[in-house]
């Protein structure tokens, strides 16, 4: 695995805040300034073009305004359904005339989605780790531990799978790391009720979430639903956040307890992962941030 920046040891994390929270003035569980310099990255997931307009120029246009955030972003993570037609040579070709003269002195990790060509979408980017047809990879940026996680495969919940998972949690580089981040094309909680996606969620909880909570994970990224939620399940200490930022319609949201907050339209998340607290900021098509979260760390006495 590639490691882009050092690493620190440091305690675990126990807490999401969400918006509202942060706003309320409420000491020491407010915002809080990292002690150093942040490693800031952005999060995309499914930037697919409309099937009917075929065009990712709104792309374009989202990724700059990701890119020339003040925290100065080195890697951008894709959650999946880079493209609509994953096998289409065409689509490739059309996506990377819309980002490639933005990426320059950017590092791209993409996780595989149901409209992805592993074999193909291994060869667009210059991956910071070994990937192949088979989407599991993990590396270190800055004071943080990715795991990416190939969703498509782990619908078979299979030992080898669930192996591989442990063992890179269990692994110095996870262990050295201040935060752990896994990302999933498709996500633990659903949004959306749709009986495929809620079927094959309820196999990754059982089979790969223990994993990830013995692993310390902090945060779950994941796509597929077409639109931005953040999650906190009861049964979990782990919160996930989905998001959207290509040009397809929105799923309809359902009404699950977990669900925090939901919004349509494209979006991307900016995180900035200090030494005592992970932040995460939504923003839409226009460049407002509609919402935020922290993930503070405590400390060993």
């Amino acid at each position: 695995m590639r490691r882009l920046f050092p690493v620190k040891r440091t305690g675990r994390v126990f807490l999401l805040l969400g918006l509202a929270l942060l706003l309320s003035g409420c000491g020491a569980l407010g915002m809080q300034a990292p002690e150093k310099a942040a490693a800031a990255l952005v999060f995309m997931s499914d930037p697919q073009a409309d099937p009917q307009a075929g065009e990712y120029s709104s792309l374009g246009i989202l990724l700059d305004q990701a890119l020339s955030h003040p925290s100065a972003p080195k890697l951008l993570l894709l959650g999946g359904d880079t493209v609509n037609e994953g096998s289409s040579l065409d689509e490739w070709e059309d996506f990377h005339k819309a980002v490639d003269g933005r990426l320059t002195g950017i590092t791209v990790a993409a996780a595989a989605g149901n409209h992805d060509n592993g074999p193909l979408l291994a060869r667009q980017f210059d991956y910071p780790a070994p990937s192949g047809q088979r989407f599991f990879y993990a590396f270190t940026y800055g004071n943080v531990f990715i795991l990416v996680l190939d969703s498509n495969a782990m619908g078979g919940a299979s030992d080898g799978d669930a192996q591989w998972v442990a063992g890179q949690l269990a692994s110095q580089e996870a262990q050295n790391a201040t935060w752990r981040i896994a990302v999933s094309h498709h996500p633990f909680w659903p949004v959306a009720e749709i009986p495929k996606d809620t079927a094959r969620a309820e196999t990754l909880r059982a089979n790969f979430l223990p994993l990830l909570e013995a692993g310390g994970v902090n945060l779950i990224l994941c796509g597929h639903q077409h639109l931005y939620a953040r999650v906190e399940s009861k049964q979990s200490p782990i919160p996930q956040i989905m998001a959207a930022s290509g040009a397809k319609g929105s799923y309809q949201a359902g009404e699950s307890d977990y669900i925090l907050l939901t919004a349509n339209g494209p979006a991307y998340l900016i995180l900035e992962a200090g030494e005592s607290a992970l932040t995460i900021t939504a923003y839409n098509a226009g460049g407002e941030a509609f919402d935020s979260a922290q993930i503070i760390k405590t400390f060993p006495k």
